[in-house]
């Protein structure tokens, strides 16, 4: 009898660590978020509190690329399957339809994915630059159509190379958007479907939008783009403010294209990923699941033995 309720005693120890490993943490909203590297343009489109001008990215220092492992094994930038944004120190944004493998009817699951950051050429990596494991991935709802990537660590908010772009106020209309100011950063391919080595900055300007779409959207033009075709989850940005992320569909056009909306995703991202800090660095907790663990044990045997 002593005996059965040892292994019960096991079997919670190990459910409890199972959890403790696996939770995620969704603290809600913007008070939080404030304390992190969260940074929320204010409706005006002027900079948060903290970030000055010399901040402003034309590198594009938020840019991720998202990877396969599987293919990345092979060689370096093999795996690149579309782009992204670092909008917090462990959160990615990018397009869902992006991370949908059509092959197996699936999303792809977070251990096959990897994360570049830091890295302006997609088959060279630098001394800078961070290749990051994803833990978790929250999917959206169906009225949405962007994913969130939580990655496995933090970047430090002093990286010199990678820095997290501005979230859009929910309530900024695009009709507001700067004239002079949009900027489409991405890697893509030509018209002979050669991958583009090096990340491209293009400058743009908004225009109408052909047909309606099921989700908000932001349409633009990109100049210089010629016979280049445009990453899926490709960042359109403000300055330093993060606008939309290229729908995967595109619009069949090299030059004209259409983007996600982000200001319609804000309140559901912010509601998913807390603080932006990494949830699942579960380091100590899983250290003292092990020494409870080994004092249960102890416990136990002498019972045992008594």
């Amino acid at each position: 009898m002593q005996l059965n309720e040892h292994y019960r005693k096991l079997i919670k120890i190990l459910i409890f660590a199972f959890l403790c490993t696996e939770m995620q943490t969704t603290f809600t909203h913007r008070d939080l978020a404030k304390k992190r590297s969260i940074g929320m343009a204010p409706t005006a489109g002027a900079l948060t509190e903290g970030r000055s001008a010399a901040a402003w990215s034309p590198m594009a220092s938020y840019q991720a690329s998202i990877r396969l492992l599987d293919q990345e094994r092979d060689y370096f930038g093999k795996g690149h399957i579309c782009s992204g944004a670092l909008v917090a120190p462990s959160v990615v944004l990018t397009v869902s339809s992006c991370l949908y493998s059509h092959a197996r009817r699936s999303y792809y699951h977070p251990a096959e994915l990897r994360v570049m950051l830091g890295n302006p050429k997609r088959f060279a990596p630098n001394d800078l630059g961070l290749i990051l494991g994803v833990t978790h991935v929250h999917k959206p709802p169906k009225e949405l159509a962007l994913a969130i990537l939580m990655l496995e660590r933090d970047v430090p908010l002093d990286h010199p190379q990678i820095q997290p772009v501005l979230l859009p106020h929910p309530e900024q209309p695009t009709s507001s958007l700067s004239e002079t100011a949009l900027q489409i950063s991405t890697w893509g391919y030509d018209g002979h479907s050669r991958e583009l080595h090096d990340l491209l900055t293009l400058n743009a300007t908004q225009m109408s939008c052909q047909q309606a779409q099921p989700q908000q959207r932001i349409c633009v033009q990109a100049e210089g783009l010629g016979q280049l075709y445009m990453d899926a989850g490709a960042t359109l940005t403000e300055r330093n403010q993060l606008l939309g992320l290229r729908s995967a569909d595109g619009d069949g056009d090299t030059a004209g294209a259409g983007f996600v909306d982000v200001a319609s995703h804000v309140e559901w991202i912010l509601t998913q990923i807390g603080d932006g800090s990494n949830q699942n660095s579960s380091f100590w907790g899983v250290l003292l699941v092990l020494a409870f663990t080994v004092y249960v044990l102890t416990v136990s045997r002498k019972s045992l033995m008594a």
